[in-house]
């Protein structure tokens, strides 16, 4: 995986962590709504090829 799609990749789960934090923080339907979208939306991407996923990553 090169550098630009491991960057990639770790914005949209960072976007997608924040989508849920923010419904943990206020649930609600509309926050709820925005998580599930990100969801999708990220599930799609890695099925059709427009993400790529590492194997594995470390956290630091």
């Amino acid at each position: 995986m090169s550098k630009t799609n491991r960057l990639d990749w770790s914005r949209q789960v960072t976007l997608m962590n924040e989508r849920i934090k923010s419904f943990q923080a206020n649930p609600g339907q509309e926050q709820l709504d925005a998580v599930i979208q990100e969801m999708q939306a990220y599930a799609e991407a890695a099925r059709n090829g427009g993400i790529e996923i590492p194997t594995r990553f470390t956290v630091n």
